[in-house]
């Protein structure tokens, strides 16, 4: 007589959640901060992580790692992560992508499902996303605000570079400029889609 034992697969996730909280973090005209947005995205994304019996970790960061949870499982754990990255206070301004990813690769020897969440204000990061990518399985979400990609026409407006601290005066009724600000930050953002899906 011949007997058949099935097996469930069960497959334990390691996931980390790599949130950027620099300054540039802490912008947004439409209800929310893009921190803010990135933080409900955090969690929706734990909980789905909670239900399937996963192993969730938290590495917060700016130009440097500032925060680090090790992954575990367990609902008082995820409330946690979540409560770190809306709680999380930090004095850096600049992103840099070279310390968290090397924090990672460093720290995590096993392969992760990895989560990057940024508005990826910054230069340079493409060749170490592309390296990292090849050790874990690297999830790059962008988070941007509608007043990044047009101005509204309300004349003289100053805006600083909340990373660099630098300040320009604009005029948003010069259609020229507006037309070239809009035209750049379309480019921008379809240069990292591009990047992402490669």
């Amino acid at each position: 007589r011949p007997f058949v034992k099935l097996y469930r697969d069960e497959r334990e996730l390691t996931i980390i959640f790599m949130v950027d909280i620099s300054a540039s973090s802490h912008f947004g005209t439409v209800k929310k901060f893009k921190n803010e947005v990135a933080a409900e995205i955090a969690a929706l994304l734990a909980y789905t992580a909670l239900r399937n019996n996963d192993k969730v970790g938290l590495i917060i960061f700016s130009d440097k790692v500032e925060h680090f949870l090790a992954p575990k499982k367990g609902k008082a754990h995820i409330w946690r992560v979540i409560r770190e990255i809306l709680s999380f206070e930090s004095e850096a301004k600049e992103t840099n992508f070279d310390a968290p990813l090397d924090f990672l690769n460093k720290v995590m020897n096993r392969r992760t499902v990895t989560f990057l969440i940024s508005d990826f204000k910054s230069v340079g990061f493409e060749s170490k996303l592309r390296s990292t990518s090849k050790h874990h399985d690297l999830i790059a979400l962008s988070i941007s605000d509608p007043k990044e990609l047009s101005l509204p026409n309300i004349g003289f407006i100053e805006l600083e570079d909340a990373e660099t601290g630098e300040a320009i005066l604009v005029d948003t009724r010069n259609k020229k400029l507006m037309k070239e600000f809009a035209l750049s930050a379309e480019k921008e953002m379809l240069d990292r889609k591009k990047f992402f899906k490669n």
